[in-house]
């Protein structure tokens, strides 16, 4: 199929898997008080959305309403998105699970569906490949390339796959499997594809528009303004969107990554009841007003690139505060030096100090 190339002020009509009508959504390791607020959100959001939400908090049970009183494990990630993915393998509903992680509540997810569960060490980090279905309705997906092995480093890690586990994985061809390579990021931090053959992709030219026009609207705030700028002119190793370009999608360039803690490309798209998209993304609602304001140039810049867009929800957090218990896969507190602004919510310190967002947080259960 011949793409046409890009004109930004297009407007487009959207179908496909990787926004496709959803049966629920699932989170997991909430435990402190702001993760706890980020869930509480999320369920306003699932509601409003006519979404199940289910919440496993311990490993050890999966339910539909957050505890307040219950141990927390340890050893469970908050990172619903990379540590289980709900997948078709042969028109059978799994859901792949890294070892890295392991499943003690089996019987619990009989609570969402009919899924075989497949645990391997080598199962893909679910922020860093996306999947969807061409018009034909073959699968295809866009991947990382750090996320795939040759075969000599299978042999001595075995914890990512080869390019031909991938595909078994996931019942994707080889050549429907598009790589990109982003060394320093994960994949959901830069692009979300947005409908097939539509993809987001951060753009920091398109970013520091915005900046100039909130520097107009904030001429005082110097310092934040050209921390801002720092970010957005730091190099570049690969033109996302000349790559999925040469794979036959169209990029629609957006500036949706500002910094270490704010990152609106780092979203939930599904189609709703409405037949439209609905997007949840992270929020800089509470921070400053002037990063509040990138909220809303953010969501006026996606209005306008996507014409079928009908809600945009966004995820804060409320305040952050300090966190007094560590485990081995999370460190959060705010004796640490952050990566993004001083002023910032709940899910903008997680995202600078623990780096990941809404969508790191929350796996997606199609219909």
């Amino acid at each position: 199929m011949k793409i046409k190339s890009l004109n930004n002020n297009q407007n487009y009509s959207f179908k496909g898997y990787d926004v496709t009508r959803l049966k629920g959504l699932y989170m997991q390791g909430l435990n402190q008080p702001a993760e706890k607020r980020i869930f509480n959100e999320m369920t306003k959001i699932a509601k409003e959305e006519h979404l199940d939400l289910f919440i496993n908090q311990n490993n050890m049970k999966i339910s539909k309403k957050i505890s307040e009183n219950i141990a927390s494990n340890p050893k469970l990630s908050i990172w619903g998105q990379d540590r289980k993915a709900f997948v078709q393998q042969k028109g059978v509903d799994t859901i792949l699970a890294n070892t890295q992680e392991a499943i003690l509540c089996l019987s619990e997810f009989s609570q969402i569906g009919n899924y075989k569960i497949k645990s391997e060490k080598f199962i893909p980090r679910g922020g860093n490949y996306y999947i969807g279905y061409k018009n034909n309705n073959e699968k295809w997906a866009i991947v990382n390339s750090m996320e795939i092995y040759e075969q000599s480093s299978f042999d001595k890690f075995a914890d990512k796959p080869t390019i031909e586990l991938f595909c078994e994985l996931l019942d994707i061809k080889p050549q429907n499997i598009f790589t990109v390579n982003e060394f320093f990021r994960d994949l959901d931090e830069v692009i979300r594809p947005i409908g097939y053959p539509y993809v987001l992709v951060n753009d920091f030219s398109e970013n520091l528009k915005n900046i100039d026009i909130l520097e107009k609207k904030f001429p005082y705030s110097k310092e934040l303004i050209k921390k801002l700028q720092k970010h957005s002119t730091q190099p570049q190793m690969e033109n996302h969107s000349e790559v999925l370009k040469s794979y036959g999608f169209i990029p629609i360039n957006i500036g949706g990554w500002y910094s270490e803690n704010i990152n609106f490309i780092n979203a939930l798209a599904f189609i709703n009841k409405n037949n439209k998209i609905s997007y949840i993304t992270n929020s800089t609602k509470g921070s400053c007003p002037e990063l509040e304001y990138l909220e809303i140039l953010f969501e006026k810049d996606l209005k306008a690139k996507v014409k079928n867009i009908e809600k945009i929800h966004f995820i804060s957090g409320g305040i952050k505060e300090e966190v007094q218990k560590y485990n081995n896969n999370d460190i959060f507190s705010l004796t640490l030096p952050s990566k993004g602004f001083e002023c910032d919510n709940a899910i903008m310190d997680i995202l600078a100090n623990r780096g990941g967002g809404i969508h790191c947080m929350t796996a997606e259960i199609p219909m």
